[in-house]
């Protein structure tokens, strides 16, 4: 062999590996009813899978026309390249019956299969495949893309993705800022003002003063300090109102329109019990169709007469189910091991119920599995656990430890819920300040910061005291 040809095999593997991961991240991070429509494509789209509950071993006669008809189509735009299947069946020895009942199954599972709109993850990929200069920055781009949040932000830092992936930074950047650019906009980014900075600086390219309050002042104009703005900027407060109106025209959260979690209707992917001391964890995959390669197909592979073309067809095929098959497998082991990891450390919660979660990260699952946060992330997102106590997404377990003087931990979701509790009891015309919610928590032995309440707060979707008066005043004056 000489060393062209030697490097251009070299080179197929490494994209057919790159491929393989691909399928892989794309396979973790779906849920079950995600994986049972993907399951059902796959079965009506490669003839060598099967349902493993169907007793079929070689098609005859009757099924070469349909589970084969689009060879030729793939081949030559239509089937007449391929030799009378009378002819062929002789020469390939099928001659076996077939179970009619296997394309009656396969059509009723797809016609019942769950309908499911299109995830953003799913979307996003779409069109990274499409634009993708090579195989390897289309890997990259999904990388970052599984990594996304339902609300279109990045979960993980830029350097902590470069680590992950052992690529250079500036490449992470310059693949970011391709997301950014794909529909919907803004997605890829890191926060609300920077997915609101993108988007204005695509639709409003133009306007100076709007992209230099979204850019410097963001803070200001959360908090509708729009006198300090017009100052700053050497406006007028009137100008820095309609400019804010035209932010009402940029979306903060672009991802959630491809939400998922509006689903009405929620099928747990996990069951979890606690029998007599002991977690038990199963995957609730019963009702997903299991499929298997038809040995059929392999054992054509073997004949000597089989066109060279139709050959090449089976082996992609084969190939294709194989690596299907692999990643399902290897999902399945992932989420276990993940969901058993995590149950150990909440088992509080599955003897009492909630209110009594553990702190926990991603980062103490990842250490004691060997595995990276990203595994962690994407087994976690948009999966659901049923357990003695309820349904709960996977992510619920996960609530990072609250430092205080007390012997015990608080974990930070016990502090939301007291902070939600309180501004929930105050007075609308008289707010309570991040001080005083200070004093309600100190009141149950909880010391924090201030500066930590005002984090829980944003999470949690609340303005500040300040900002609440005013928007009571705004409501107050549109009902008189």
């Amino acid at each position: 062999m000489d060393i062209s040809a030697r490097i251009s095999l070299k080179q197929t593997n490494k994209l057919t590996l790159t491929q393989n991961l691909v399928q892989s991240i794309e396979m973790l991070q779906l849920s079950n009813v995600e994986l049972a429509e993907k399951i059902s494509l796959e079965l009506a789209e490669n003839p060598v899978l099967e349902e493993d509950n169907i007793a079929v071993q070689q098609p005859s006669n009757s099924s070469d026309s349909e589970l084969f008809s689009s060879v030729g189509k793939e081949l030559s735009g239509d089937d007449t390249s391929i030799k009378g299947r009378e002819d062929w069946q002789e020469e390939s020895g099928a001659t076996t019956s077939y179970d009619a009942s296997y394309d009656d199954k396969k059509r009723n599972f797809i016609e019942n299969a769950v309908a499911q709109k299109e995830s953003l993850k799913e979307h996003l990929i779409t069109q990274a495949s499409l634009i993708a200069k090579d195989q390897s920055e289309l890997f990259l781009l999904t990388s970052i893309i599984t990594s996304l949040d339902d609300n279109g932000f990045l979960a993980s830092g830029i350097e902590e993705i470069a680590k992950e992936s052992n690529v250079n930074i500036d490449e992470i950047r310059n693949a970011v800022k391709i997301i950014n650019d794909l529909d919907p906009i803004g997605c890829g980014a890191a926060n609300i003002s920077e997915t609101l900075l993108i988007q204005a600086e695509k639709l409003y390219p133009d306007d100076e003063v709007l992209l230099q309050i979204l850019k410097h002042h963001f803070l200001d104009l959360e908090k509708l300090n729009y006198g300090k703005i017009a100052s700053a900027l050497h406006i007028t407060s009137a100008e820095v109102i309609r400019k804010s109106k035209l932010v009402h025209n940029l979306d903060p959260f672009p991802g959630v329109k491809y939400s998922l979690k509006k689903i009405r209707y929620i099928i747990p992917d996990i069951e979890v019990r606690y029998i007599d001391g002991e977690i038990i964890v199963g995957i609730n995959d019963d009702w997903i169709p299991k499929i298997r390669i038809n040995n059929y197909y392999k054992n054509l592979l073997k004949q000597k007469k089989i066109d060279d073309k139709i050959a090449d067809y089976v082996k992609e095929k084969l190939n294709s189910a194989t690596n299907l098959l692999r990643s399902i497998s290897t999902r399945r082991e992932s989420i276990i091991r993940v969901v058993t990891a995590i149950m150990e450390h909440q088992i509080d919660f599955l003897i009492k119920g909630t209110g009594h979660l553990k702190p926990l990260v991603y980062a103490d699952i990842a250490q004691e599995l060997g595995l990276h946060e990203s595994t962690i992330s994407r087994v976690s997102n948009n999966k659901f656990v049923q357990t003695p106590w309820g349904i709960f997404e996977i992510k619920y377990f996960f609530v990072s430890k609250l430092k205080s003087d007390n012997i015990e931990d608080h974990s930070s979701d016990e502090v939301m819920s007291l902070i939600k509790e309180i501004i929930a009891n105050e007075n609308p015309s008289k707010p309570v300040s991040d001080a005083e919610i200070l004093k309600e928590l100190q009141k149950k032995d909880i010391n924090v910061a201030r500066r930590t309440i005002a984090k829980y707060r944003s999470i949690l979707n609340i303005s500040s005291s300040s900002v609440r008066k005013k928007l009571n005043l705004i409501k107050n004056e549109e009902t008189k």
